[in-house]
């Protein structure tokens, strides 16, 4: 869910403020930014929520303010706070793939050997443009990537009422994506990481499920890792998916709670089929070789508990300072880890990483 349906705001804009050169920036975040989303005639907009045959290639400066929860980003308001809210800086359109490759091979040469990753961000169900901006900016910023976040924008409706259009924008993206991991194995990427969230899973799966039908291995050998955020996927859909990656050996974690009301709701839209972010096939998917950390005794984050990874603050601390990969790579195939501290009734430990069962060869 976006912040914007909890606000109830209108649409906000990407407007640079006229008087940029007087507003402090307290922190800038660089972010590239692909969507097949159609061009807006709306001024400041950029694009709107109407599918293009066309991909554009993008890249913004955002500012970042300090005075604000882990988690949580505002969009500017007339009257700009720039202590409090996130607004852009600056504003780059490329006319052709090759120069948006040159932006982002730059910023890779710029980091030492070895780390020189890109993370490729996926948003779910009704997230308007400007608000997949500002959120892949507040990821960027409060995992403390050090790397160059890419933000892949489908042509989401943006409004609550819309999950069948959102759904059928996700089967109509599922080729754009697909050439948009095959643009960034294209570049001085060492790594590709892909991060997708919600009914964004959904979109990553089917891209990926779509790579592996055509045999693209050059492409599928270039993540270092899928991470699925409460994916909205049905269980059956999301089996079938995995048995088409099989042969290629893509490392897969998911993110779930069985708190995500969302979800739920989901679930009952599409037939009452359980979805794989609810956590509730855990030991199946740890059959399929996935990596399943159960997020349920997190805080919530939001009123429908769909964005606990996004805006939990002790979450967000362990992925910022590497303690929870940590963890789950020093802990034994088949074994399950218990991740830091108590839940607030103190029965229960932060999160649960069960490691795949098929690591073992059981």
């Amino acid at each position: 869910m976006s912040a914007l349906a909890l606000s109830g705001c209108s649409v906000p804009k990407m407007t640079i403020p006229p008087d940029l050169a007087e507003i402090p920036v307290a922190r800038k975040r660089e972010l590239l930014v692909v969507t097949n989303r159609q061009f807006s005639a709306t001024q400041g907009l950029e694009f709107d929520s109407l599918r293009s045959d066309k991909m554009f290639y993008c890249d913004y400066g955002i500012s970042v303010p300090e005075e604000r929860k882990p988690g949580e980003f505002s969009f500017p308001k007339t009257r700009l706070d720039p202590k409090r809210e996130f607004f852009v800086t600056e504003s780059t359109h490329f006319d052709a793939e090759r120069a948006f490759l040159d932006r982002l091979n730059t910023r890779l040469d710029a980091l030492p050997r070895g780390e020189r990753n890109v993370v490729l961000f996926v948003h779910g169900y009704n997230v308007s443009y400007p608000g997949a901006v500002f959120r892949a900016a507040q990821i960027a910023t409060d995992f403390a990537l050090d790397q160059p976040m890419v933000l892949f924008s489908w042509p989401s409706a943006g409004r609550l009422s819309r999950y069948a259009y959102d759904r059928d924008s996700v089967l109509y993206a599922r080729t754009a994506l697909a050439e948009t991991l095959r643009l960034l194995s294209r570049s001085r990427a060492e790594n590709v990481m892909l991060l997708a969230h919600s009914m964004g899973g959904l979109l990553a799966m089917e891209a990926l499920k779509r790579l592996a039908l055509q045999g693209d291995r050059r492409t599928l050998s270039r993540l270092i890792g899928v991470a699925l955020v409460q994916p909205d996927i049905d269980v059956d859909l999301f089996r079938r998916q995995m048995q088409d990656l099989r042969p290629y050996d893509v490392d897969l974690v998911v993110f779930a709670s069985r708190r995500d009301r969302a979800l739920k709701i989901s679930a009952v839209l599409t037939g009452g089929h359980p979805r794989v972010g609810e956590a509730e096939n855990i030991e199946e998917l740890r059959s399929l070789g996935v990596l399943v950390i159960d997020t349920s005794h997190a805080p919530m984050g939001d009123p429908l508990g769909h964005m606990a990874l996004m805006r939990s603050p002790a979450l967000l601390a362990m992925i910022s300072s590497g303690e929870l990969v940590e963890r789950i790579v020093s802990g034994a195939p088949g074994q399950d880890i218990l991740i830091d501290g108590l839940s607030l009734t103190g029965k229960a430990a932060l999160a649960v990483a069960y490691l795949p069962y098929t690591l073992t060869g059981s």
